[in-house]
């Protein structure tokens, strides 16, 4: 039995508690809870009951995706006091609200434990602790707003063994001489403490009185050369632990790590750069279990390496290389007896996974992911303690080997994205298995029973993207149940295979790409309650979409798109994030959408479907929604005005309907990229909103809609705009001069920005997130082109009845790649800045009232693949280049004065003069004076007469002049004699 007057000082302390979690729900005054020695948390002297151990701290726990710790917060209150046998105080792990450490714990003064860690506390760690001189371990850390100032209480702790201060507010300066007075200290921790530049004196050194340090944790500060950390090498005889890993050190690791006859264990992880990779003197390290240089841009080639750490060959059992650039095949790792774990994914490791090896190997983990290793898989017989295999994303070939089948202990393989090309049936005997990703190889033929006979702890089975056939007996009953199911691109076919049924507790199943032609089975409707992502895309599968399948609460994702569903659109499910149901036969109103009241959703693409009617007016309960596609359906009537306020929106599609009237306002949907409203009935001016409130807008599509008026100027505002196309509206008045607004379209590199929308959840695969997609004329072909932000760059307004001349602040948008201004009524010239447009690809001004000549500087244009001037009123001579030459005649044809390759040669064509058109703002044609010019009429008049007149001008001179006659004569001899001579 305890002590009663320490059980009333415990019951006093916990009344100064808030315990939300009820952990202390043993503790207490009733009858069956008198001894508080069997409390939680609460240890007693078996002799004198005297309460000597107060454990309080929380246990983390990681339920699914998410952690959490049940802690415990309010005020200490100083009753504990009353435990003067206290010996281990730990109130780790809680959240005592950015409270000061209470003093009265320096009482205590038979604490050899305290630990404080990560429980919110604040203030100046107070000097009082001095008192504390039994204590061993004393562990502060993680209080970022608690501060480390003056430590000169430590050396009063000389039984002091554990000392841990990292992730505070560190101000100590003089930590190193303070901390170095404490004689039996053995683990320092000093973790993320801004530690920096820092470099003791030879007096600080020679006043150390520790002799004994065994571990030092310096991760995580600012060291960024050797120099700052040199003084821990005055610890060569003790250190076995050194963690400097995430510091921002450059230039080669230290060779004097190589000195520490006693290091066990070395992490020099995540730096700036380790040129020149391990150092020799590492083979002095007999004693090395644990190395880790990994994310260090260490360069090196992995023999070279392994050889360096030869002397630790019997003794390692932990080597991290991954993230380098290490280079080279792998090593006979079997000559490392002692090795149990090694990181080598995400180098360049370019050579043969050897079967060279010299014993059966002791390795549990192996990760060589990420790399351009090529060639068979050796016989992995030889390892047989592996638990974990990782060779994804390499080059590797032909079938994966029989001897896997003897890995007993493997419970990972992952061998996906490479080129192997089969499974062997004795991975089947793997009954330890509980994940197995193959996916993205090259696999064919067919799985059955045998593969799959024996895998009774398998749990995530990936297959996707090969070109297996996955073929049961009907009544079979696999040994496993499955957390996730990847099986895109897998014949299952063509019916529902019935083992499915027998899964009850997976969270994905992905069965896209199935060939799957059969209608839902009826056991669908009881799909488990915990699935998160449902994807039957593309396949056949035909009937209806049963309420039940989507009534589910814990949906993330639903993919049904492109398969033979029909019906009424089902409701969307409460919690769903991703819904697409497009390229279906879904048919009615969509008025279902009304009925869902959380709005979780982010994406919803009910696209190419038989949907009609009006929309509801009940999208404000969707207000998460970022994408929104209603495109292809035989929608009508008015846009309603609740899609204006959905606020997180970026891409709204609702092309080829039949929606007519005016745009409700979207000023409030500032977040728009993609705006495409294209093929519909929609009319009215275009609104001043989209130019001053959509100012993130990238893609602008208002295409053969019957909107007038004037091109507001305002939309130049848009300075992100990639795509605009108004064609084939009613749109008047002139080009507005202002298009050089358009910043994107004066960059003649692409965006590079892929148009990757919704919202990135944890556990949602990136492959879900919507990619945007455009209907485009590009080059002369309607095309719908999906990530049109990557590559194309393209204003369209033609068919419209614009007119007035072409800009020539238009040329100054270097980046464009297509320009379409056909179909309009414009007039004036062609700019020769045009030819500054070198990332130009597809030009098309025919149909239009345009006049003058065609610029040289179109020749320039390399790029260029699409060219219609016809149908103009151009002039003169084509210019000759191979490129405008290549073109067919149809592109210049319907222009009467236009002469020269590919139309008919131009001789005796004058052209007419230059004139001004004020209606134009482009600049007037310009002669040129290179010879390019057609020869006019009066020219050869000229050319005629003044031959007449400088022959008989010359001749009359002779017989007038007699000594000019006689001088010319003599000069004719002269010359005549020289030649006669050189011959």
């Amino acid at each position: 039995m305890c002590i009663e007057k320490e059980r009333d000082a415990l019951l006093e302390f916990k009344r100064g508690l808030i315990d939300d979690f009820d952990r202390l729900s043993t503790w207490g005054d009733e009858e069956d809870k008198k001894d508080c020695c069997k409390w939680k948390g609460i240890e007693c002297d078996k002799r004198s009951g005297h309460v000597t151990v107060l454990d309080l701290h929380s246990e983390v726990s990681c339920p699914g995706h998410a952690c959490f710790a049940p802690i415990l917060t309010g005020k200490l209150g100083p009753s504990l006091l009353e435990l003067q046998h206290l010996n281990y105080l730990d109130l780790s792990l809680n959240g005592f609200d950015r409270s000061e450490i209470p003093r009265f714990i320096s009482s205590l003064k038979r604490l050899e434990y305290l630990n404080l860690s990560s429980s919110d506390f604040s203030g100046v760690i107070p000097t009082q602790l001095m008192n504390l001189t039994s204590l061993r371990i004393l562990d502060l850390g993680n209080n970022n707003q608690l501060i480390v100032k003056d430590l000169g209480w430590l050396s009063h702790l000389s039984s002091l063994e554990f000392l841990r201060l990292g992730g505070n507010d560190f101000q100590a300066s003089n930590w190193f001489q303070e901390i170095t007075k404490v004689p039996s200290l053995k683990e320092l921790d000093l973790n993320v403490c801004g530690l920096s530049k820092f470099v003791p004196s030879r007096a600080d050194l020679a006043n150390s009185s520790l002799i004994s340090l065994s571990v030092l944790h310096l991760c995580c500060n600012e060291f960024s050369s050797s120099a700052e950390y040199s003084w821990l090498f005055n610890f060569s005889t003790s250190l076995t632990s050194i963690d400097l890993s995430n510091n921002q050190l450059d230039g080669p690791i230290d060779d004097r790590f190589g000195s520490l006859m006693y290091l066990e264990h070395l992490n020099l992880a995540d730096q700036f750069n380790h040129k020149g990779g391990v150092p020799s003197s590492f083979g002095n390290l007999t004693r090395l279990r644990y190395l880790d240089i990994s994310n260090t841009r260490t360069y090196q080639w992995l023999p070279e390496l392994f050889h360096r750490l030869s002397g630790s060959r019997k003794t390692l059992e932990v080597l991290g290389l991954n993230d380098n650039s290490m280079f080279g095949s792998l090593v006979n790792v079997t000559r490392f007896s002692a090795l149990k774990r090694l990181y080598l994914q995400h180098n360049v490791l370019n050579g043969f996974f050897t079967e060279r090896f010299g014993q059966v190997s002791s390795l549990e983990y192996l990760d060589l992911s990420d790399n351009q290793m090529r060639g068979p898989l050796p016989d992995l017989a030889l390892f047989p303690s592996l638990r974990e295999l990782h060779l994804g994303s390499n080059q590797f070939q032909g079938r994966i080997p029989q001897g896997i089948g003897k890995l007993s202990q493997l419970r990972i393989l992952d061998v996906s994205s490479n080129r192997l090309e089969g499974l062997p049936e004795s991975m089947g005997q793997l009954s330890n298995l509980e994940s197995l990703d193959a996916s993205y190889n090259v696999l064919k033929g067919t799985i059955t029973e045998s593969h799959l006979s024996n895998l009774s702890s398998l749990v995530d089975l990936d297959l996707s993207f090969n070109s297996l056939a996955l073929k049961t007996s009907f009544d079979w009953l696999p040994p496993f149940q499955l957390q996730f199911i990847n099986l895109p691109s897998c014949n299952l076919g063509p019916s529902f295979p019935k083992w499915l049924q027998s899964q009850n507790n997976y969270t994905v199943l992905d069965i896209s790409l199935a060939n799957l032609s059969d209608a839902l089975p009826s056991w669908f409707s009881d799909l488990p309650l915990n699935l998160k992502i449902l994807n039957l895309s593309n396949n056949h599968i035909s009937g209806r979409v049963s309420e039940l399948i989507v009534n589910k609460q814990d949906y993330m994702v639903i993919d049904l798109s492109s398969n033979n569903f029909s019906g009424p659109l089902p409701q969307v499910p409460t919690n769903v994030r991703i819904f697409y149901l497009h390229k279906n036969k879904f048919s009615g109103s969509t008025s279902s959408i009304c009925k869902s009241t959380t709005g979780a959703a982010t994406s919803l693409d009910l696209s190419h479907n038989q949907f009609s009617g009006e929309l509801p007016d009940c999208w404000m309960n969707m207000s998460n929604l970022v994408v929104l596609n209603l495109a292809y359906n035989n929608f009508s009537g008015k846009l309603p005005q609740s899609l204006g306020s959905l606020e997180s929106l970026k891409a709204l599609y609702i092309r080829q309907n039949s929606f007519s009237g005016m745009l409700p306002s979207f000023s409030q949907c500032q977040l728009l990229q993609i705006l495409d409203f294209g093929g519909n009935k929609l009319t009215g001016r275009i609104p001043a909103w989209i130019g001053t409130d959509l100012l993130n807008l990238r893609i602008l599509s208002l295409r053969f809609n019957k909107f007038y008026g004037s091109i507001p100027s305002i939309i130049c505002q848009l300075q992100f705009l990639q795509i605009l196309d108004l064609s084939a509206n009613g749109l008047t008045g002139k080009i507005p001069q202002c298009f050089n607004n358009f910043t994107l379209l004066h960059q003649e590199n692409g965006s590079g920005e892929s148009m990757n929308f919704s919202v990135q959840y944890d556990y949602i695969p990136r492959s879900y997130l919507y990619i945007g997609n455009l209907l485009v004329q590009w080059k002369n072909q309607e095309a719908e082109y999906k990530n049109p932000l990557l590559y194309l760059k393209t204003i369209d307004l033609s068919s419209n009845k614009l007119v007035g001349g072409i800009p020539k602040e238009i040329a100054e948008m270097r980046g464009l790649k297509s320009l379409n201004l056909s179909r309009n009524d414009l007039n004036g010239s062609i700019s020769e800045g045009i030819g500054q447009m070198k990332m130009l690809e597809s030009l098309d001004l025919s149909r239009n009232q345009l006049s003058g000549m065609i610029p040289k500087g179109l020749a320039n244009l390399t790029f260029l693949s699409v060219l219609d001037l016809s149908k103009n009123r151009l002039s003169g001579r084509i210019p000759s280049s191979t490129q405008l030459q290549s073109f067919e005649r149809s592109s210049y044809s319907g222009n009467a004065q236009l002469c020269g390759p590919p139309l008919q040669e131009c001789l005796g064509y004058a052209p007419p003069s230059p004139r001004i058109d004020h209606s134009s703002n482009m600049n007037p044609q310009e002669p040129d004076d290179d010879g390019e010019d057609f020869p006019s009429l009066e020219f050869y008049i000229s050319m005629v007469l003044g031959f007449f007149v400088a022959f008989w001008g010359f001749l009359g001179c002779l017989i007038v002049n007699h000594s000019w006659r006689n001088a010319y004569f003599t000069f004719l001899m002269d010359t005549k004699n020289w030649l006669a001579m050189i011959s």
